[in-house]
């Protein structure tokens, strides 16, 4: 087990040295797989009430500064991250990383835009900068993602946090020791209850977190200091959220590998943990039988899947489309009836579709401690006495079953092309070419409407 002192000052120098990391290939490709997809999710989410509450606060703020607001103007660097990070996660459509329960890429992306963009970084330095966050954040939210979820805080809160002040500390320049403040100043932000799942407060996790990270880091930059053993200490982060001691931070081996490759895309514009049920409902729905599943009797549905979705995802009758996202009986019904559970299959008038709300009626989920999340069966019961089962070991867009450029261009599309039109495919070339010198200007530009 890494002590906390040693974890401490792996993760510091990490991120200190991070703008002269040499990424391999296959790390270079996830980030800006991560950068489209981000981008992609966020204009998606142009008209939900949660981003315009952040909007509208945060013009009244009347602050200043060169960072960009997505599909507006420009503002502070911790301010424009409040309504990008908050954007990015509006929609329960962004990816997660599985190790820390997280989604990683909406504070971590929101935090290294907007401050490399006021301070005028280049391409290079601000995907440094995400790789740098989301590492440390991924790495030690790694296993104590889980038990921080499973008590009810949400780890997006937590780690993307740690994640975006790791981002700006590298865009800052700061020390060793300066990022050290930062990473406690950031600890003793973090937060988020799960409970507010289904809520406009579960997006405004990932904002708050991106506009935390550039505080903590900002504050450390001007001499503040912090307890930089925050983490893991007596009464410190981890000992306040998970009081039976029994989670611990994932180990800063920065030398094991990189959890960006380790990253999952989210195919479905739901809670993550519904996925693999999404994808057997629709083998189901898909089959040389599906007919005849139609037009006989279901008697019953029995969904196994992981205690974790049962928790986190099982409303049992949404009323909202955004409850939707997190009732695994609703999605479910819409795979069932050969829906794609893409954004706008999460509607009022589907929630009041009588065929989907007998099969929401019908569903039983059935938790076992030992299912990974990733992994589900559905079994329907037929009035005749037989059964149809789907099983789904390794939901699609996990990395053993990834989605590939062409999936993620065609989800980017579909969120895009709403609001950019004919431009959608320049921001598309832009956000995937974009440590090419002068793309951030151009993706600048191309947000501003220009």
């Amino acid at each position: 087990m890494t002590s906390t002192t040693t974890t401490m000052t792996a993760t510091t120098r990490f991120i200190a040295r991070a703008p002269g990391l040499n990424l391999p290939t296959e790390v270079h490709d996830a980030a800006l797989k991560c950068l489209v997809d981000w981008c992609g999710v966020a204009i998606g989410a142009r008209e939900e009430g949660a981003q315009d509450a952040a909007r509208r606060v945060v013009a009244g703020w009347g602050s200043t500064g060169r960072a960009r607001i997505l599909l507006g103007g420009t503002a502070a660097p911790a301010a424009a991250a409040l309504v990008n990070g908050t954007m990015a996660h509006c929609l329960d459509y962004d990816d997660t990383h599985v190790g820390a329960v997280a989604h990683m890429s909406g504070p971590t992306w929101a935090a290294a835009l907007a401050l490399g963009a006021h301070l005028g970084h280049d391409e290079t330095r601000i995907l440094q900068a995400f790789v740098a966050g989301f590492e440390t954040g991924a790495r030690l939210g790694r296993g104590a993602g889980h038990a921080l979820n499973k008590r009810g805080w949400h780890s997006t809160g937590v780690f993307g946090c740690l994640g975006a002040a790791a981002a700006a500390a590298v865009l800052l320049e700061l020390d060793e020791t300066q990022t050290a403040m930062a990473l406690g100043a950031a600890a003793t932000q973090t937060g988020g209850i799960t409970a507010s799942f289904g809520t406009m407060s579960k997006p405004f996790h990932a904002g708050k977190a991106a506009f935390n990270g550039i505080l903590a880091a900002e504050l450390a930059a001007e001499g503040f200091v912090a307890n930089p053993d925050l983490l893991e200490a007596e009464g410190g982060m981890l000992e306040a959220m998970v009081q039976d001691g029994t989670a611990r931070l994932g180990q800063a081996d920065f030398d094991a590998g990189w959890e960006l490759l380790h990253n999952t895309f989210k195919p479905y514009a739901s809670c993550l943990l519904t996925h693999p049920v999404i994808d057997a409902a629709r083998r189901l729905a898909e089959g040389d039988d599906a007919g005849k599943i139609e037009g006989e009797k279901i008697e019953g549905i029995a969904v196994d899947v992981s205690a974790a979705c049962a928790q986190l995802a099982g409303k049992p009758a949404p009323t909202t489309p955004l409850e939707g996202k997190f009732s695994t009986a609703y999605c479910a019904a819409l795979g069932l009836t050969g829906r794609l559970a893409t954004e706008s299959d999460f509607s009022t008038g589907n929630l009041g579709d009588p065929r989907i709300r007998d099969l929401v009626e019908r569903t039983e989920l059935r938790a076992a401690e030992g299912r990974d999340m990733r992994s589900a069966r559905i079994t329907l019961r037929l009035a005749d006495g037989g059964e149809r089962v789907a099983e789904t070991e390794l939901a699609l867009g996990n990395p053993g079953n990834p989605m590939s450029w062409d999936d993620l261009r065609a989800k980017f599309d579909a969120l895009v092309e709403p609001s950019f039109g004919p431009r959608t495919g320049e921001l598309f070339d832009c956000l995937a070419d974009f440590t090419r010198p002068g793309q951030a200007g151009r993706l600048d530009r191309l947000l501003a409407g220009q």
